[in-house]
This record gives structure tokens, sequence and C-alpha cells, in this order.
């Protein structure tokens, strides 16, 4: 857990930042100036060093084609769209081909796995304090509000959803995790990519390792349970054939998750948390309906519009077993689904074929597209520069591929 003295030169902030565009409590409060402070950041890194013809030619081709594709979402989509909205999705795309383009310089390559999992480190630590603080500085919380997400800090460093995810344990209140993400669920994804790195890129067990396996767990995501259970399973696998004695400790661990990951799944089916379940449901279904009917252009990226789209009846859902009633009205919580129903086919392929190719993880190539994937189906991230520029990572391997195929 130490810190050495280079990581002191601050060369990570720019992975900091990019991180904290996907779904933080500093992104969900200032939002545009997140948007706008990125954007100049990765594209002032980009262009004060020597450009290269090459890296010329591949921006531009990026640029151009998701340019095109949200111009011409925007103008044929089934309703009227938002122009802000769509500068927004400017913004957004042009920020993360920036920070793909910079993290794809050799110098810099070398770096984005060091500087992501320097930026975990950090994430992971918070996430603890925040956790066990909670009975102490209860007291002292203080509610805050952008009109759109409520919650109670300690601090403005500390958050807590303390009025729909608080729980006891032997008479102790807590409320589930969220570190500095605006939702349990989205903090449970950078705690398994953290995870990931352990596993299949580090290769090494330690403190982190397992103070990362007990952040998780406080979380009480289903998602994020599940995703850990996965990636035991095949980090204990490649560990046992290793060495024979670790057999007893992977067999108690796996058993140990598979168990608090059924309990979460059943809640999530007939308890507490069914809510949670039909919502994420109906963002499973209801696109295909509306995919139906839109399937080249979709029905626009426009999230305003989206939701008045899908109260429509002809994408009603009529589904005697599951109550739909009070979540007809939100947005989606599944980005996949959401992107294909908003965006279309074509713009949905182009984009989770470019995921699969990223170039910035190529350990574990299927399982990290997979993983990701999963994240993507049940938080809504899919729009922000940090998952993006993996997408863009990938969009620059293959358009080099196809360059020397082509000379």
């Amino acid at each position: 857990m130490k810190l050495a003295s280079k990581h002191l030169k601050f060369s990570w902030f720019p992975m900091l930042f990019l991180v904290l565009t996907a779904g933080s409590m500093l992104f969900v409060f200032f939002r545009k100036e997140m948007l706008y402070f990125v954007f100049f950041l990765f594209s002032s890194l980009f262009v004060i060093k020597n450009l290269y013809k090459r890296e010329l030619l591949i921006l531009v081709q990026l640029l151009i084609l998701f340019l095109s594709l949200l111009t011409i979402n925007y103008l044929f989509a089934l309703s009227t769209q938002s122009t802000q909205k769509l500068f927004a999705n400017i913004i957004i795309f042009t920020t993360s081909i920036f920070s793909a383009m910079y993290y794809y310089r050799e110098e810099n390559k070398k770096l984005f796995i060091p500087h992501l999992y320097l930026v975990l480190k950090i994430i992971l630590i918070h996430s603890l304090i925040n956790f066990f603080i909670f009975p102490f500085v209860k007291p002292f919380l203080l509610e805050i509000s952008n009109g759109r997400y409520d919650c109670v800090t300690f601090l403005n460093l500390f958050f807590y959803l303390k009025y729909t995810h608080s729980f006891s344990v032997l008479g102790v209140e807590l409320v589930r995790n969220q570190g500095i993400f605006w939702e349990p669920g989205v903090l449970q994804i950078f705690l398994n990519l953290l995870l990931f790195i352990h596993c299949f890129i580090k290769k090494k067990r330690g403190l982190i390792f397992w103070l990362t396996i007990l952040a998780i767990f406080t979380t009480f995501s289903t998602t994020g349970l599940a995703v850990l259970f996965v990636q035991l399973l095949l980090s204990f696998g490649y560990e046992i054939r290793k060495n024979i004695l670790f057999l007893p400790i992977a067999v108690f661990m796996t058993l140990l998750v598979y168990y608090i990951t059924s309990i979460n799944i059943s809640d999530k089916l007939y308890g507490e948390g069914q809510f949670s379940f039909q919502a994420r449901f109906f963002d499973l279904v209801q696109p295909f309906y509306m995919v139906a009917e839109n399937p080249i252009i979709g029905v626009g990226l426009d999230d305003e519009q989206f939701i008045k789209t899908r109260q429509k009846t002809n994408f009603s859902l009529n589904l005697q077993a599951i109550d739909f009633s009070n979540v007809n009205d939100k947005g989606s919580t599944n980005s996949i689904m959401f992107f294909l129903a908003a965006a279309g086919i074509p713009f949905t392929l182009i984009l989770l074929v470019m995921l699969y190719y990223q170039d910035f993880v190529p350990e574990k190539r299927k399982w990290f597209f997979i993983f990701v994937i999963i994240s993507l189906m049940t938080e809504p991230i899919m729009l922000r520069p940090f998952f993006l520029t993996f997408v863009m990572s990938g969009g620059i391997y293959i358009i080099n591929k196809l360059r020397w195929k082509i000379y």
C-alpha cells in the first residue's frame, strides 16, 4: 500500500479525473464543469507533444465516424432531440477519443495500468473508510441535493444513501458502500476492476487483494458479488494448478462468496429488493420493443426524450407476474439496452466491436469484455469518457490493423 515517490509527480492525475467522470459525486454535482475540464485536459495533453501524421489521420477518422453517427441520430431520431444534449455527447465522445489517443502513445501506454491501479487503490481506501465510519459520523451528516439526486454527506468527502440503502447488523446501523460514486453498483465496478488487475495482470495476493474483496462485500451489490464469484473461480483455478495446497482456501472463499451472493439474489427476486429487480428486468426487455420499430437510427440519444418515448403504449409490457408501474417513468439502468434503443443496431455494434478490441487491457481479453458488458448492463454509465476510452482504443487498434493490411 506504499505510494512510491514517483507517484508524487502527479502524472496519474489525468487518470484520476478520467475515472471521476464515470459516476463520481463530483460528476453528479458538477457534470458540465467536469466534462469541459476533462475535455480540455486531454485535448491539451494530446496536442502539446509533437503530432505525427499517422496520429492526426486516426484522430480525424474517429472524429468523422462518431460525429457523423451522432449527427445522423440527432437529425433522424423518432422525436425532436435537444441540441444541448447533442453537444454534450459530442464533448463526451471527443474527450474519449483524445484520452485514448493520449494513452495510446508508446510512452503513455505503459503507464495506463499503473496509473489506473493507483487511482483504484485510492478509491478502495476511501470506500473502506466511508463504510466503517458511518456509525460514528451519523449525527453529523448533512443532506445535499441537485434536484435530481439526494444523499447525505460527511464533510463532502463521504457519501451515503441513508434512506434507501441502510441496514442493521447486531444493532449497528450501516449503509451500503457507495464510496465516491453515486450508487454502490458503480463502486463495485471499480473494485472488481481493481481485483481484475490483481488477479490477471499483477497475479499476486496481498493486503490490497483481500481488502478489495472485503470492500466488494460492503457494496451488497448482486452484480458485484456475482462478478467477484466468477473472478475468484478463474483466479483460484490458476492458483490451484500452481499449488494444490491453495485448494482449501479457494474452496472456502468460493463457497462463502456463493452463499452471500445467493442470499442477495433471493432478496432481489422475493424480498425487499424486488423493485431493483423489476427495474432492471424492465430495462432489459422493453428496449427490444423500441429496437423492433427503430432498428437503424434508434429513438434518439436525448435521455429525457427517451423517458417520454418509452411510456408510449406501443412500447408497453404486458407481463402479469411483474409490476412495472413504478419503473416506466424512470431513466434506463441498462447502458447497453438504452444505447441499442436510442442509437440503433449499427451504432451499438460499432461500439461493441471496438470495445472487444480495446488495447489497454490485453490480459484475459474475453473475460474483461464480458465483465465490462455486465457492468454496462447494470448501470447507466456507458456514455462516460472513462468507459468510452476503452472503446476508442479498440477503434485505434482496428484502424492500425486495416492500415497495415492495405499497405
